[in-house]
């Protein structure tokens, strides 16, 4: 995770934020697409279910490659049930989406499914600079295989690298009057 945090500060130096424009003050809607790496530790919690805590990193990128969240840099603390028996799944957690130095998005996050594919919602809760006040939300997709490997995890276990996408279809957003 080091060498994503350098990554970030890399991509801080480099992201030109796009100037905000009436438009947004109105509300605008994006498709974003992350693809994302992780590490955590796996827990058994019964006999037939596994904690997975941990922390997933990308680059959220808007699908017209325009608009203030597009090549932006997130970092998403996480926790997964996983029923292995039943083969359903559940996970929540939080993002922090730093689009430069002065500009963050906080949001929060739930999905449920099938081992591979969790469907939920993904709401915007604030932000800093230009995002101050901002508020949104979309529809959710995130596939791993996360859960499949965690099947054949002991208790305690290690994840070192991970990998998985996550679909925003429909973000629509607003920043706050003044912004």
């Amino acid at each position: 995770m080091k060498s994503n945090r350098l990554r970030l500060s890399l991509l801080t130096g480099l992201l030109v934020a796009v100037v905000s424009g009436p438009a947004l003050a109105a509300g605008k809607s994006i498709k974003v697409i992350m693809t994302w790496s992780g590490e955590g530790t796996i827990h058994s919690i019964s006999t037939d279910r596994m904690l997975f805590m941990g922390e997933f990193e990308g680059i959220m990128y808007a699908e017209t490659a325009k608009g203030e969240l597009d090549a932006a840099f997130a970092s998403c603390p996480a926790n997964q049930h996983i029923n292995i028996k039943s083969k359903k799944t559940e996970a929540s957690g939080y993002c922090n989406i730093a689009v430069s130095g002065e500009d963050t998005v906080f949001a929060e996050w739930t999905c449920e499914g099938e081992l591979g594919a969790c469907k939920g919602k993904f709401t915007l809760t604030g932000g800093t600079g230009k995002f101050e006040g901002v508020t949104g939300s979309s529809e959710l997709t995130i596939r791993s295989v996360i859960s499949s490997v965690a099947a054949g995890m002991s208790s305690g276990s290690v994840v070192r690298s991970t990998a998985g996408l996550a679909i925003l279809p429909k973000l629509t957003y607003k920043l706050a009057a003044g912004n």
